[in-house]
């Protein structure tokens, strides 16, 4: 619980920490002006993409009231994360780890789409069972005819006075 805790409490942060930590690893580790110039719109589009599925992930009613993400945010998170630090070595193999952030960005990005349907749906299915429960004790008993004797019918007009006699 601690675990998937820290990463809800993270995750929005880190669409703005990790993204930076690319523009400042590329300057430490000597990429020329041409390419961290070139990266500057790849980071803006990697925080928009992160911070779209922290809304995704967010957006579920069962990860707002327990403060905390699913395992499986949890796994495509650290994938995500780890890939994106990575990214900011600025190492030969840089370029296949930024096409692989893409990939883990993605999957996040479904994930979060495929989690956020299903709860959905459960809510709705247990709202609809709760009507139609409701709508069950509601219905009035079935009328049973009385034979106790003798009635006296009253006759009323529309209006409910009692029409004159003649």
């Amino acid at each position: 619980m601690l675990i998937r805790r820290a990463f809800f409490y993270w995750q929005f942060p880190a669409a703005v920490i990790l993204p930076a930590w690319i523009l400042v690893g590329w300057g430490v580790f000597a990429a020329t002006g041409w390419q961290i110039l070139g990266l500057i719109v790849g980071v803006m589009m990697l925080t928009v993409g992160m911070l779209a599925t922290a809304g995704l992930i967010f957006a579920r009613k069962d990860v707002r009231a327990d403060k905390c993400v699913s395992w499986l945010d949890v796994a495509l998170l650290t994938v995500l994360h780890g890939l994106v630090i990575s990214v900011g070595f600025f190492t030969p193999a840089t370029a296949v780890l930024g096409s692989l952030s893409v990939v883990a960005l993605i999957a996040l990005f479904w994930s979060g789409i495929v989690q956020l349907v299903v709860e959905t749906r459960k809510r709705v299915r247990s709202a609809l069972a709760g009507f139609e429960e409701q709508a069950s004790r509601l219905q009035a008993p079935p009328r049973t005819s009385r034979i106790d004797g003798e009635y006296i019918v009253i006759e009323t007009s529309a209006d409910g006075r009692t029409p004159p006699r003649i």
